[in-house]
C-alpha cells in the first residue's frame, strides 16, 4: 500500500516518504486476582510526507481507498510547512537485529489467561492477603518506510509482556511492582516471578520510619527510568535545536560520574523499541550518549541534524500519524561490579528504592528532580528492616550522578530499558515524620 501511494505523490513533488505502520495488540488483565478483561484491536495507517516548493507537507490516514485525498491534503499542507533544509536518505543495507519469535506469536488468548491464572494461584499459596492485578500484552506490528529516493524497506516485531502490580493491605497500604519481557519466546517464569513478587511484600509487612537528611540510596532498575528522565530529554537533539538542552556546547565534557555509560540501543535483540531503521530508513545504530561519565552528543533525525549543521544519528522516531522527530529506543546503562547484597550490607543508615511515583518533577530540562517513593525499603546496620512511607527523594540529577558510588554487575529487562541498580553516596531525603 505504501509503493501505491508514493507512487500517486511522486510526480508531483520534489521529494516524498510513506510511513506504514500496521498493528495487532492483545491485551489480557486481571485484577484482584480474577479475569477481568480480554481486548484485540488492529490499527493500519499511512502516514505521507512531502517536499513540496521546498516545503514539508504531511498527511495521515488509515482509509486505504482515500490515498488521492491523502495526496492533495499532504501537497495542500506544504503551503504553510516549514523550509526542509535536508533531503530524504538514499537505500542503505538495514542494520541486523532479531525482533521477532515465532513462538511469541502462538500465545494466544487462551495461554494469557492460563500462565495469569497460574501466577495468581502461585501468590495465593505463597502470600494469601497479596491482592495482585496483573497486564499481558502482545503486540505484533509491521513497519514499513519508503521514500522516492528508492528507500523500500519493512519489518516485523512481536512484544509480549507482564506488568504486575500487588497490594498489601497491612497497616496502611503498600504496593509492590514487577515487569517481565517475554519477547524472545523463552518460557514463562512462573517461579521466579511469583518468588521477586511475595519477597518484595512480604520486605513491606514491617513499617519503618527515617528522619529526613542525607542518606545513601539504592535505586533498583525499576525505579531508575523516572530519574533518567530529565537526561534523556536534555540529549533530543530538537532541544539543541531550540538552544534549551543544558548538554549544548558540552560534549566531551565529563558530565555524570564515570561510574556511568549511557547508550540508546535499537539493536538490542528482543528490545520493545528494537528495529533495524529508523523512521527515515536510515540503518539502525547504538548511540552511546555518555560514555564514562562524558556526554558524546545528541540525537538527531534528518530535520533537526540539518538544523543544527550535523548529520542524522539514525534516531527518527514517528507513527504513522506523525512526522519523524528525534527519539530514543532502548536505553541501557552498561553494569558495573557490585552485588546488592554486599552493597546493602555496608549501609549503616539508608534506602532501598524499588519504584518512584510518576510526576513530581520541578523542572526537567534543567535536571530538577522531586520524586516520591512508591515502593521503598530502610536500610538499618546491613539490613532491610521495614518499608518507608511519605518519603521523596530531591536533587538536580547532573548533581545526582556526580554521586554514583556502585553500579550493579547484572542488568534488568524492562522491554525498553536495560539497566542495573545504582547506588548514589548520598541523597537528600525528605521523610513525613
Amino acid at each position: 500500500m505504501r509503493l501505491e501511494l508514493l507512487e500517486l505523490a511522486a510526480s508531483r513533488v520534489e521529494q516524498a516518504d510513506v510511513y506504514e505502520s500496521e498493528v495487532d495488540l492483545t491485551e489480557v488483565v486481571f485484577r484482584q486476582g480474577k479475569f477481568f478483561a480480554q481486548e484485540t484491536k488492529l490499527t493500519h495507517g499511512l502516514g505521507l510526507r512531502v517536499i513540496k516548493n521546498g516545503k514539508v507537507g504531511f498527511a495521515a490516514s488509515t482509509n486505504p481507498e482515500r490515498l488521492e485525498e491523502q495526496v492533495r491534503a499532504a501537497i495542500d499542507a506544504a503551503a504553510f510547512g516549514q523550509t526542509a533544509r535536508f533531503d530524504l536518505p538514499r537505500p542503505a543495507e538495514p542494520s541486523a537485529v532479531p525482533t521477532f519469535d515465532n513462538r511469541t506469536l502462538l500465545v494466544n488468548i487462551q495461554k494469557m489467561r492460563e500462565w495469569g491464572g497460574d501466577l495468581i494461584e502461585a501468590l495465593n499459596s505463597r502470600m494469601p492477603e497479596l491482592k495482585v492485578d496483573l497486564h499481558f500484552s502482545r503486540c505484533y506490528r509491521e513497519i514499513g518506510v519508503a521514500n522516492t529516493r528508492g528507500v523500500d524497506l519493512s519489518f516485523e516485531r512481536v512484544e509480549l509482556e507482564l506488568s504486575i502490580a500487588g497490594l498489601l493491605v497491612q497497616d496502611g497500604i503498600f504496593w509492590v511492582y514487577d515487569y517481565v519481557n517475554l519477547s524472545g519466546g523463552q518460557s514463562f517464569p512462573l517461579d521466579q516471578v511469583a518468588e521477586r513478587v511475595v519477597n518484595l511484600a512480604r520486605l513491606g509487612k514491617q513499617k519503618a520510619t527515617l528522619k529526613s537528611g542525607d542518606y545513601p540510596v539504592v535505586v533498583m532498575p525499576f525505579a531508575l527510568p523516572q530519574l533518567l528522565l530529565p537526561l534523556l530529554i536534555a540529549v533530543n537533539g530538537k532541544n539543541r535545536q531550540k538552544g534549551t538542552s543544558p548538554l549544548i556546547n558540552r560534549e566531551n565534557q565529563p558530565v555524570l560520574s564515570a561510574e556511568i555509560t549511557l547508550a540508546d540501543n535499537r539493536l538490542r535483540p528482543f528490545g520493545t523499541a528494537s528495529a533495524p531503521f529508523d523512521g527515515e530508513g536510515l540503518p539502525a545504530v547504538r548511540n552511546v550518549l555518555f560514555e564514562r561519565g562524558v556526554f558524546k552528543g545528541f540525537i538527531y533525525d534528518l530535520a533537526t541534524a540539518a538544523a543544527c549543521g550535523t548529520d542524522s544519528t539514525g534516531s527518527a522516531v514517528r507513527s504513522y500519524s506523525s512526522l519523524p522527530a528525534p527519539g530514543l529506543s532502548n536505553i541501557e546503562i552498561e553494569p558495573g561490579t557490585a552485588e546488592l547484597e554486599s552493597v546493602i550490607k555496608d549501609i549503616p543508615a539508608g534506602i532501598l528504592v524499588y519504584g518512584f511515583l510518576g510526576g513530581g518533577m520541578s523542572n526537567l530540562l534543567a535536571g530538577e528532580v522531586a520524586l516520591n517513593v512508591s515502593c521503598g525499603y530502610k536500610i538499618e546496620k546491613g539490613n532491610i528492616t521495614g518499608r518507608l512511607k511519605d518519603v521523596s527523594v530531591a536533587g538536580n540529577v547532573y548533581e545526582l550522578f556526580q554521586r554514583v558510588e556502585a553500579v550493579g554487575a547484572t542488568q534488568r529487562d524492562l522491554g525498553d530499558y536495560y539497566l542495573p541498580f545504582i547506588k548514589f553516596s548520598s541523597l537528600r531525603v525528605a521523610c513525613k515524620e
